[in-house]
């Protein structure tokens, strides 16, 4: 999928970055101090969306070099991204969270990369790494890879048993660019006027701006018009406490739950967990001795890339984490419910309201 065309020599701003925060003082100057230092010979433009922020986002994007838009009200990530797209100068919108750390290359890698493809080609992305692992919950996070892409393998027209098959054994991560079905929003770039056409990402409250948008481009433009090239790569700043990992597998969930109610598509649950709880439950009628040891064992049975991960580290500390992975599915499952129990009250309140009408 090489072109001829040489982006390069695109007239004006090649990149505009993306940042939309909200209350994302604690890491945006890291952030924003990193844009900044970049070693790159493409051109790019600096554009924060301010959510209606309460805290000091304000004086710390006020720096020259930055734009800065101001929103009244908080309205979700999801519309942050729509108007930093309508507002891009660049030919192409590269996403980054406020919480990230970009590789000192990132935006020159960026450039390469859309340098190699043709017009078919609307969505790069590349690989998220911890920016630290000085605390156990960023030390999971690395072993986890909580922002990651989905390979085409599961894409929207995947069965249940090939999702199945993907969560008990996920591929290894590999180092070749390659057409996914979708990238992380945290190091995620489009074709802005693509993205456009298509009519941006979803303005859902929760998560999953990035699949929104593939699936259009996708639809519009083919299965190989989103791409992942692993030399991009982005640094997240994890939080240092484990309940946040559990509070972001239950937004996700959240906004899966809302999503399916919508689309009514295959419900994106983690179906490890109820699995191994509906065989204890039938192994009890026999011996609840037998139940109580299934229970005890079955995550690191169902959940094996831990036992790779303690040979590669010898941190033992990965010993538990089945048990961490195990408690962020239940918590994106208790989301999920959330999501599409609030989903269904609010659309049978719009239609007695309709039907009042």
């Amino acid at each position: 999928m090489r072109s001829s065309e040489d982006v390069a020599d695109f007239g004006g701003v090649m990149f505009t970055v993306v940042i939309g925060t909200y209350n994302g003082a604690r890491t945006l100057n890291m952030a924003l101090d990193a844009l900044e230092a970049q070693i790159t010979e493409f051109s790019y433009e600096i554009l924060v969306i301010n959510d209606a922020s309460t805290d000091s986002t304000v004086e710390i994007a006020s720096r020259p070099g930055v734009r800065l838009i101001n929103l009244e009200l908080n309205q979700g990530h999801g519309n942050t991204l729509n108007i930093g797209l309508a507002e891009s100068c660049g030919r192409f919108m590269a996403m980054m969270d406020d919480d990230c750390v970009p590789d000192q290359r990132w935006i020159q890698q960026l450039g390469i990369a859309w340098n190699s493809v043709g017009p078919d080609v609307t969505m790069i992305g590349g690989l998220v790494e911890p920016f630290e692992t000085d605390t156990f919950n960023r030390r999971y996070a690395a072993f986890r890879r909580p922002l990651r892409h989905q390979e085409a393998l599961v894409s929207e027209s995947a069965g249940f048993w090939t999702r199945l098959r993907y969560q008990l054994s996920p591929p290894d991560i590999r180092s070749d660019p390659r057409p996914v079905y979708f990238t992380v929003g945290a190091n995620m770039s489009v074709r802005v006027e693509s993205a456009r056409e298509v009519g941006g990402f979803s303005e859902i409250p929760g998560s999953g701006e990035e699949e929104s948008l593939a699936r259009p481009l996708r639809s519009r433009f083919g299965p190989l018009t989103v791409q992942l090239f692993p030399l991009i790569v982005m640094h997240h700043n994890f939080h240092p406490l484990l309940r946040d990992t559990f509070r972001r597998s239950c937004s996700y969930g959240r906004a899966s739950g809302r999503e399916w109610v919508r689309d009514r598509d295959i419900p994106s649950l983690a179906p490890l967990l109820p699995c191994a709880t509906l065989v204890a439950v039938l192994v009890a009628v026999v011996s609840p001795v037998m139940s109580l040891a299934v229970l005890f064992l079955s995550p690191y049975i169902l959940y094996r890339r831990w036992f790779t991960w303690l040979r590669a580290s010898g941190s033992s500390e990965a010993i538990v984490y089945p048990y961490v992975q195990a408690g962020e599915d239940l918590a994106n499952n208790v989301g999920f419910a959330q999501g599409a129990w609030r989903e269904l009250r609010l659309r049978r309140h719009r239609s007695s309201r309709g039907s009042l009408g």
